[in-house]
């Protein structure tokens, strides 16, 4: 079995969380705020045991949409980490840990409409669903930064298409419950995909826009 360290900085809130070689998963979060930067390695260090450095197989963080500093500031910590240890990374979008977690608790499979406040006219926006063994989730509309009245307008429609078996999704200011999702959506990437570019730290960037 893997193990695997996830981050989330995306919001005021830091998420850690590990799971180790027998498949439990160990999570913490704390609201750091404008302190992420100052504690974030100790935070890390003090999560870790009894797991060291070493023992990581993988690595997991949100890439984003989210807040532009705390995000770069999560995405730089594990490329660095991935590089000095040699492992992958996995860079996963805010806005699919959201479906992804939302989705799984879903009896009827719907179509999962994930929103994002950027601004005061704008929005992040995506819609996923799972497949019907509910092991895969796929991306009917890809991280987009919309207009309002243009995603509301796309909701509706998409609302009308699938007979309203529709769950929208709205970001909370704290999204470090999500952060054991991030380790199993980067889990399955691991497992189903044979492209090695996807979790090369040098191909992550952050998504801000």
């Amino acid at each position: 079995m893997k193990q695997g360290l996830a981050l989330h900085t995306t919001s005021p809130e830091l998420g850690v969380a590990i799971i180790n070689n027998q498949g439990k998963y160990r999570f913490n979060s704390w609201n750091l705020g404008k302190n992420l930067a100052n504690n974030l390695h100790e935070k890390i260090v003090e999560f870790l045991p009894p797991l060291s450095w070493q023992d990581l197989t993988f690595i997991a963080v949100a890439k984003g949409p989210g807040s532009f500093t705390s995000t770069r500031i999560g995405v730089v910590t594990a490329k660095t980490l991935a590089q000095q240890l040699k492992i992958p990374v996995f860079g996963i979008s805010t806005l699919e840990s959201l479906a992804w977690y939302y989705g799984k608790k879903e009896l009827n499979n719907p179509l999962l409409v994930v929103e994002m406040k950027a601004n005061n006219e704008e929005v992040f926006g995506s819609i996923y669903q799972f497949s019907s063994s509910m092991t895969e989730l796929s991306i009917i509309i890809p991280d987009t930064l919309f207009k309002l009245e243009e995603w509301q307008d796309l909701v509706t429609q998409y609302q009308e298409k699938c007979n309203d078996n529709l769950k929208l999704i709205i970001s909370s200011n704290k999204l470090a419950f999500t952060t054991e999702t991030l380790l199993e959506i980067a889990l399955f990437k691991s497992k189903n995909t044979t492209d090695l570019t996807i979790n090369n730290w040098q191909n992550l960037t952050p998504f801000y826009n």
